[in-house]
């Protein structure tokens, strides 16, 4: 688990109180000072955030366009500059700065609090009410889970 990663998102879902599920990650981009394109890409490129921009790729179904807007936010809350980069001795930084980003945006779109609500269900559940990808689900409860979480699951009821 990242700290930085967890308390950022933690900060934004206090600044942005009585958030419903799923977020909408668009309103949540607005009111934290960023502007969405949608963009042409051609290839693989999905997302891309420079500044206060979010360009995204033309025709993705809602549950990839709100988890790729958490992933360009949580760039916006933790890393300056350009996060593109094609340098081969800066890979492990982005590789870096790519899965904090991804830890952020899992905690942005399901909150430890809310998350807890959801007692004992099936991943494709978390995913379906949270509306992210089934993998965005499984990380967030393996790996990104938090020290008080995996104390809470793993105590007997």
């Amino acid at each position: 688990m990242d700290t930085l990663a967890v308390e950022k998102a933690k900060e934004l879902n206090r600044r942005h109180p009585g958030l419903s599920f799923p977020v909408d990650m668009e309103q949540l981009a607005y009111a934290e000072g960023c502007a969405l394109l949608n963009w042409p890409f051609t290839g693989p490129v999905k997302e891309v955030k420079r500044g206060r921009w979010i360009g995204l790729a033309q025709g993705l179904n809602d549950v990839e366009r709100r988890h790729l807007i958490a992933h360009a936010l949580a760039h916006h809350l933790l890393h300056s500059g350009n996060q593109l980069s094609f340098h081969d001795w800066q890979k492990a930084t982005l590789h870096k700065q790519e899965r904090e980003a991804e830890e952020c945006a899992a905690h942005i779109l399901m909150p430890e609090e809310e998350l807890a609500k959801l007692d004992n269900v099936a991943i494709w559940e978390i995913a379906e009410y949270f509306g992210v990808p089934e993998e965005l689900a499984r990380q967030r409860v393996t790996e990104f889970a938090t020290d008080t979480e995996i104390i809470r699951w793993q105590s007997p009821m």
